[in-house]
């Protein structure tokens, strides 16, 4: 299971009635949602904790888990309406033990890696999940520029003799949201781009005129 729609709004907030807010935004524009949660020995950066979140009643969320120990988040996330885990092969985890948390919480695995991590450090994740997630910004701050190789990145995976999910993540905007979809990307995930200025209905509109 993924995102119906090629653009997935994030959540990356710090306070309940945010969090609200962002959730009512997703479900009106395509019902998928992307939540960020930072663990600041991780990640630089702060979110609001599991416990905070209300429950996300909508058709499709992801929990970009930028925290050291992602199997202790799993059944936490779950209860709040969570559809995946999208993990760090950066942070510590025992691959067995993470897909048995997961079959027993019931929520579906991605993997995503920083952008100075190789990409060739997925391909041993692929027989658990096809769902790969392209950094195109350091984890843990939005409103960064997108660094250069990201579409490079997304082109890479898209030639891989597997049948992928590429979905990216950090700095999408008006000016590079098309070259990810021509490099591959199936999904992309936007923060700054909807809701930095202005109305966010009509930034999303933008981002999708780009790609239409």
């Amino acid at each position: 299971m993924k995102s119906k729609n090629f653009i997935i709004p994030a959540c990356l907030v710090t306070t309940r009635e945010e969090f609200i807010k962002h959730v009512e935004f997703a479900r009106s524009v395509g019902n998928s949602l992307h939540v960020d949660l930072i663990d600041p020995n991780f990640v630089q950066g702060q979110s609001l904790p599991v416990t905070d979140w209300p429950i996300i009643d909508i058709e499709y969320s992801e929990a970009h888990l930028m925290v050291d120990d992602p199997i202790s988040h799993l059944s936490k996330i779950k209860s709040r309406g969570i559809t995946r885990a999208i993990v760090h092969v950066e942070s510590h985890f025992d691959l067995d033990e993470l897909v048995t948390e997961a079959r027993v919480c019931d929520i579906i695995l991605g993997f995503t890696v920083n952008p100075e991590t190789d990409l060739t450090s997925l391909r041993r994740f692929f027989a658990v999940s096809s769902y790969v997630q392209v950094m195109g910004v350091n984890p843990g701050k939005t409103g960064q520029d997108q660094l250069p190789h990201t579409a490079l990145a997304v082109a890479y995976l898209n030639k891989q003799p597997y049948r992928l999910t590429i979905t990216v993540d950090g700095g999408v905007n008006q000016d590079n949201i098309a070259v990810l979809k021509e490099a591959g990307a199936d999904v992309v995930v936007a923060t700054a781009a909807i809701y930095g200025r202005g109305d966010w209905q009509e930034n999303y509109q933008q981002l999708l005129g780009k790609i239409n």
